[in-house]
This record gives structure tokens, sequence and C-alpha cells, in this order.
């Protein structure tokens, strides 16, 4: 190779080094921000059942806030972009911004906190108009019971507790501080929170045996897959699985020991002489008439929640035996369950709580 060669190799090298420290050092200047923005026009353009938009609109903060910018936004069926924008519509883009220049806008999704509030004030304020001061103090126990899962139960599994120690400890939290706002410091309050916490311990040891019969292992989700693959959180994904079940049935059984432990009180109030068998016999014909609806109700809602994949196994070529076997089936069928079966334990055990201390 002579040295002519050599030097146009040598150029051509350099060249490539330093396009390449000019394309990193753009890169590095690149920054990319969320923002609002509200939707001024649209138009709609379709090219071989492709639907196009052309969209303008009006950046609502950051550093452009009141630019209007325009951008295309394709529609995609079957995808999170199959959503078809309007005028009015307040959406979150991301802004590119290239040498503090505004190079690029992609549509991220439809800004949806406002309307989840608006929906969360008419359920406040159906629950005051209905239930009045005691529907008050049951919106700030649903207050206090996000406050314990996300402030209480999540931070407790993150340093390492014990599942059963930490859905114990604040599920008894949910349950006292309910029952304690809405009924009060009573005997009756007492005997519904014995009797929740019958049920719910039962259904929980009842996942777990069952689930460690079967071998489940908690990561069956698609949800869960992404917090391992996406987080360095190092917990014991089989156990959150056994505290979601026994979380999940809280509520019903909640309503369930409340309800019969009202009727077991109020039959007592009206004849003080009403024996103990009595009183427990009553409160298990009143757990006869709800046990159906609820039971149906725990199902539906885990059956609910499963319906896309429900519709994949049925349109496919699995056998009925294939589909129990997999791991998301079997856990739900597990979560569904055990979940009734708490909420039938409940029945009894607080109908005997309720009757031995009514008096």
């Amino acid at each position: 190779m002579n040295k002519k060669s050599l030097l146009i190799i040598l150029c051509v090298l350099c060249s490539l080094f330093c396009n390449l420290l000019i394309a990193n050092a753009t890169e590095e200047l690149k920054e990319y921000t969320k923002v609002k923005a509200y939707v001024i026009e649209e138009k709609v353009t379709e090219t071989n059942q492709i639907m196009l938009q052309t969209i303008r609109v009006r950046i609502l903060d950051g550093q452009f806030k009141d630019r209007i910018i325009e951008f295309n936004h394709r529609i995609i069926e079957d995808s999170k972009f199959n959503i078809r924008l309007h005028k009015n519509m307040k959406v979150f883009v991301q802004l590119t911004i290239e040498n503090n220049q505004l190079s690029n806008i992609a549509f991220i999704d439809v800004v949806k906190d406002e309307y989840l509030l608006l929906l969360s004030a008419i359920f406040f304020i159906l629950l005051v108009i209905f239930g009045g001061f005691k529907g008050l103090r049951s919106f700030i126990a649903l207050i206090i019971t996000g406050l314990c899962l996300v402030k209480l139960f999540m931070p407790m599994i993150i340093k390492g507790y014990s599942f059963v120690f930490s859905t114990i400890a604040v599920s008894g939290v949910i349950i006292i501080t309910s029952f304690l706002l809405i009924s009060g410091f009573t005997k009756k309050s007492l005997c519904a929170i014995l009797g929740t916490l019958g049920g719910t311990i039962a259904s929980g040891l009842l996942a777990i045996y069952f689930g460690n019969l079967i071998q489940l292992t908690g990561v069956s989700d698609e949800t869960v897959q992404i917090l391992i693959t996406q987080t360095n959180l190092n917990i014991n994904y089989r156990g959150l699985l056994y505290s979601g079940i026994t979380i999940g049935v809280l509520g019903a059984v909640m309503d369930v020991s409340m309800t019969i432990t009202s009727v077991i009180f109020e039959i007592k109030s009206t004849n003080r002489k009403t024996s103990i068998s009595k009183l427990f016999f009553s409160g298990l014909s009143v757990g006869k008439d709800i046990m159906a609806t609820m039971t149906n109700t725990l199902i539906l809602a885990y059956a609910g929640t499963s319906l896309p994949l429900l519709f994949l196994f049925s349109v496919g070529e699995m056998t009925l035996i294939d589909i129990v076997n997999t791991q998301y089936i079997a856990s739900e069928i597990i979560r569904s369950l055990c979940g009734s079966i708490g909420l039938l334990l409940t029945i009894p055990i607080t109908s005997l709580i309720a009757a031995i201390n009514s008096r």
C-alpha cells in the first residue's frame, strides 16, 4: 500500500470519527419533555385505509407555552394509538428540543385526570347526599384505605418485610379504621371487625396452601413481568399474589360482616329474650340471601379483568385442561375460589361472634 492510499484511508477514518462525535454531541443537545396541549383544529385524510390527522395544538405549559404547533397523528387500529383527536380536546405531547429550538412534536395520550376527577366528585357528592355524615366518613375510610396500600403496604414489601406480616398488618389497619369511622367504637363494630378478620385470614390461608400446592409463581401477569424487567425490586412475587388475593376480598367480606352483625343486633334490640342459637341461625339465614349474589359478584369481577385472555383461549385450539393449567388462569381461579370461600366462612364466623356479644 502506497503513501497516497494510506493517506486517503486515514482521511476517511478521521471523517467518520468526526461525524460520529458531531452526531453524539447533537444527540446530547436534544431534550425531550412532556407537556399538555389544547387541540384547536383537526383535519382528516385517509390513504389506503390509513387515517391520518393533521392536528394544530396550543401548548399549555413549559417553555413553549401558548405556542401553536402542527403535527401529524396516525390512527392505528388495535393499538394504543387508535384515538381520534377532536377540537377542544386536551392531550399530552412530547416535544423534542434541540439547541433550545423546538424540532419535533409527537402525540402521547389524551389527558384523563380532569375527567377522572369529575367522576370522583360525582361519586363523593352522591355518597354525601344519600349517606349523609356516614357517607362522608365512609369516603374518609376509602382515602385511608388507599393511603394504607400506597404508604404502608408497598414500603413494607419493598423493605423486605414478610408478605404474610405485611398483609395482616395492613388489612388489620384498614378493617379497624373503616369500621370505627363508619360505626364508631361499639360492640357492633367489634363483632364486624372480628368476623371480617376471620373470613379474610381464612381466604389468605387457603390461597397460600393451594397456591403452593399447584406451584403458582406469581409471575403470570404482564404487569408483573414489566415490574420485573423494568425495575430493580427484589420482592417475593408469589407472596405478592397471595397478598393481592387477601386484600382483594377484603371489601366484600367487610360488607357481609357488617350486614350480618347489624341484623343480629337489630333482632336482639327488638326482643331481648332471643336466644344465642336463634340469633346465630338468623345470621345464617341472612347470609344465605347474601352469599349467592356476593359470590357471583366476586367471580364476575375477577373474570371481567381476564376477558381478553379468555377470548384468546376460546378462539384458539387450547383444550379446557390446557387453559386451566396455565399460570394466569390457575391464579385467577385460586383468586376467585379462595375469595368466595373466605366470604362464605365469614357468615358463620360473624353470626356466632355477633350472637354471643349482642347481649
